[in-house]
Protein backbone atom coordinates (compact mmCIF):
# COMPACT_ATOMS: atom_id res chain seq x y z
CA UNK A 1 0.00 0.00 0.00
CA UNK A 2 1.20 3.48 -0.68
CA UNK A 3 -0.80 5.13 1.17
CA UNK A 4 1.18 5.42 4.63
CA UNK A 5 2.69 8.14 4.20
CA UNK A 6 -0.38 10.15 5.40
CA UNK A 7 -0.54 11.49 9.14
CA UNK A 8 -2.78 10.91 11.62
CA UNK A 9 -5.19 13.13 10.72
CA UNK A 10 -5.77 12.48 6.91
CA UNK A 11 -8.25 10.70 5.28
CA UNK A 12 -6.10 7.90 2.71
CA UNK A 13 -8.46 5.09 0.62
CA UNK A 14 -7.61 2.87 -2.55
CA UNK A 15 -10.99 1.22 -3.61
CA UNK A 16 -11.17 -1.19 -6.57
CA UNK A 17 -14.52 -2.41 -7.68
CA UNK A 18 -15.49 -4.77 -10.86
CA UNK A 19 -18.51 -4.36 -12.14
CA UNK A 20 -19.81 -5.24 -15.51
CA UNK A 21 -19.41 -1.92 -18.05
CA UNK A 22 -18.08 -0.28 -15.04
CA UNK A 23 -14.61 -0.28 -13.28
CA UNK A 24 -14.05 1.92 -9.67
CA UNK A 25 -10.08 2.09 -9.59
CA UNK A 26 -8.86 4.90 -7.21
CA UNK A 27 -6.43 5.53 -4.56
CA UNK A 28 -5.88 9.30 -2.81
CA UNK A 29 -5.03 10.67 0.49
CA UNK A 30 -7.14 13.59 2.00
CA UNK A 31 -6.04 16.26 4.70
CA UNK A 32 -8.12 15.60 8.17
CA UNK A 33 -9.59 18.79 8.00
CA UNK A 34 -10.96 21.72 5.61
CA UNK A 35 -13.23 20.81 2.73
CA UNK A 36 -12.42 18.36 -0.49
CA UNK A 37 -14.60 18.42 -2.95
CA UNK A 38 -15.28 15.39 -5.18
CA UNK A 39 -16.70 15.84 -8.83
CA UNK A 40 -17.07 14.40 -12.70
CA UNK A 41 -19.42 13.34 -14.92
CA UNK A 42 -22.48 11.13 -14.49
CA UNK A 43 -21.37 7.99 -14.22
CA UNK A 44 -17.50 7.83 -12.71
CA UNK A 45 -18.09 6.57 -9.78
CA UNK A 46 -18.55 9.31 -7.29
CA UNK A 47 -21.80 7.88 -5.29
CA UNK A 48 -19.88 4.52 -5.47
CA UNK A 49 -16.88 5.81 -3.57
CA UNK A 50 -19.04 7.67 -1.59
CA UNK A 51 -20.75 4.85 -0.52
CA UNK A 52 -17.61 2.41 -0.13
CA UNK A 53 -16.14 5.05 2.21
CA UNK A 54 -19.08 4.90 4.25
CA UNK A 55 -19.34 0.97 4.15
CA UNK A 56 -22.68 0.94 2.42
CA UNK A 57 -20.54 -1.22 -0.37
CA UNK A 58 -17.79 -3.63 0.55
CA UNK A 59 -15.17 -3.13 -2.97
CA UNK A 60 -12.94 -6.71 -3.79
CA UNK A 61 -9.84 -4.62 -2.92
CA UNK A 62 -9.70 -2.04 -0.76
CA UNK A 63 -8.49 -0.26 2.45
CA UNK A 64 -9.51 2.74 4.34
CA UNK A 65 -7.92 4.59 7.06
CA UNK A 66 -9.29 7.65 8.91
CA UNK A 67 -7.13 9.72 11.47
CA UNK A 68 -4.60 6.55 11.79
CA UNK A 69 -7.72 4.28 12.37
CA UNK A 70 -8.04 1.27 9.63
CA UNK A 71 -11.65 0.89 9.08
CA UNK A 72 -11.56 -1.08 5.78
CA UNK A 73 -8.28 -3.24 4.27
CA UNK A 74 -9.40 -5.91 2.64
CA UNK A 75 -5.88 -7.46 2.39
CA UNK A 76 -6.09 -8.16 6.47
CA UNK A 77 -9.72 -9.02 5.73
CA UNK A 78 -11.11 -5.76 8.01
CA UNK A 79 -13.94 -4.15 7.49
CA UNK A 80 -15.65 -1.87 10.00
CA UNK A 81 -19.21 -2.17 9.47
CA UNK A 82 -21.62 1.23 8.81
CA UNK A 83 -22.95 1.42 11.86
CA UNK A 84 -19.78 1.46 13.67
CA UNK A 85 -18.19 4.51 11.70
CA UNK A 86 -18.74 7.71 13.19
CA UNK A 87 -19.63 9.52 9.99
CA UNK A 88 -22.66 10.65 7.92
CA UNK A 89 -23.87 9.80 4.42
CA UNK A 90 -26.64 11.80 3.20
CA UNK A 91 -28.43 9.47 0.40
CA UNK A 92 -29.27 11.38 -3.38
CA UNK A 93 -32.93 9.56 -2.66
CA UNK A 94 -34.38 8.80 0.22
CA UNK A 95 -33.09 5.70 1.44
CA UNK A 96 -33.50 3.33 4.94
CA UNK A 97 -31.43 0.00 5.95
CA UNK A 98 -32.87 -2.75 4.47
CA UNK A 99 -32.68 -4.97 7.50
CA UNK A 100 -33.84 -2.25 9.86
CA UNK A 101 -38.15 -1.47 10.41
CA UNK A 102 -39.05 2.17 9.86
CA UNK A 103 -39.05 2.78 13.91
CA UNK A 104 -35.54 1.11 13.84
CA UNK A 105 -34.14 3.67 11.09
CA UNK A 106 -35.31 6.70 12.54
CA UNK A 107 -34.09 5.66 16.42
CA UNK A 108 -30.74 4.68 14.64
CA UNK A 109 -30.86 8.63 13.04
CA UNK A 110 -31.52 9.73 16.28
CA UNK A 111 -28.95 7.75 18.27
CA UNK A 112 -26.05 9.05 15.84
CA UNK A 113 -27.52 12.86 16.28
CA UNK A 114 -25.75 15.17 18.71
CA UNK A 115 -28.69 17.61 19.26
CA UNK A 116 -31.82 15.63 19.19
CA UNK A 117 -31.33 12.87 22.27
CA UNK A 118 -34.65 13.49 23.57
CA UNK A 119 -37.34 10.93 22.27
CA UNK A 120 -40.02 13.27 23.15
CA UNK A 121 -39.00 14.75 19.61
CA UNK A 122 -39.09 11.56 17.52
CA UNK A 123 -42.45 11.09 18.50
CA UNK A 124 -43.31 14.40 17.78
CA UNK A 125 -41.54 13.88 14.12
CA UNK A 126 -43.83 10.52 13.96
CA UNK A 127 -46.90 12.71 14.57
CA UNK A 128 -46.27 15.29 12.74
CA UNK A 129 -45.54 12.98 9.40
CA UNK A 130 -48.46 10.70 9.75
CA UNK A 131 -46.45 7.69 10.06
CA UNK A 132 -46.86 5.66 12.82
CA UNK A 133 -48.86 3.26 11.41
CA UNK A 134 -45.39 2.36 9.33
CA UNK A 135 -43.38 2.00 12.13
CA UNK A 136 -42.99 -1.73 12.08
CA UNK A 137 -42.47 -2.14 8.77
CA UNK A 138 -39.84 -3.28 6.78
CA UNK A 139 -38.85 -0.71 3.81
CA UNK A 140 -39.46 -3.46 1.58
CA UNK A 141 -42.99 -3.33 2.32
CA UNK A 142 -43.37 -0.06 1.65
CA UNK A 143 -44.71 1.84 -1.52
CA UNK A 144 -44.05 5.32 -2.49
Amino acid sequence: MSLSTGNSSSIEFRFRLDYAGFQLDVEQQLPGQGISVLFGPSGCGKSTLLRCIAGLEQAQSSYLRVKGEVWDDSAQQLFRPTWQRPLGYVFQEASLFPHLTVQQNLEFGRRRSKRIRDPATLEQSIELLGISHLLSRMPERLSG
